[in-house]
């Protein structure tokens, strides 16, 4: 796939460390990449806005050998992009045909962060995870 330069721009230094511990530890090694979409206490600003962006900014990590990419997203069950179910692992393995690993909150019935920072009650409910494949 052909990458526009701004978006090489924005993954050359992980790609280049990626390609490195591929040389370091050969083929048969496993390396796991985790990315987010968004950042603490900036939870609106997003690292790409659309699946053919996603696909532009995953493409020289995957050329540079990561095997599975572990996205770090604070609510599973929040949809990556508009006009999809799928969340940021599911869109991955989706452009990348790599596996996935998620977070955000599995297992809790309400955001983890919340949990934390106001103390508020977060029971596991086992049927959350049913809707985590579903996003996946």
């Amino acid at each position: 796939m052909l990458v526009p330069m701004n978006m090489m721009n924005r993954t050359r230094f992980a790609s280049e460390d990626v390609a490195a511990c591929r040389r370091a530890v050969g083929p048969d090694f496993p390396i796991i990449l985790r990315i987010s979409q968004w950042k603490y206490d900036a939870y609106t600003v997003k690292l790409v806005e659309d699946p053919k962006q996603l696909e532009q900014f995953l493409a020289p990590l995957v050329d540079a050998g990561v095997d599975i990419f572990h996205a770090s997203i604070r609510r599973f069950w929040e949809p990556a992009f508009e006009g999809s179910e799928l969340n940021l692992s599911g869109w991955i393995k989706k452009v990348t045909g790599k596996p996935t690993i998620t977070v955000g909150s599995v297992g809790l019935d309400a955001d983890f962060l919340d949990f934390f920072d106001n103390g508020k009650n977060a029971n596991g409910r086992a049927t959350r995870i049913e809707a985590l494949v579903e996003r996946l």
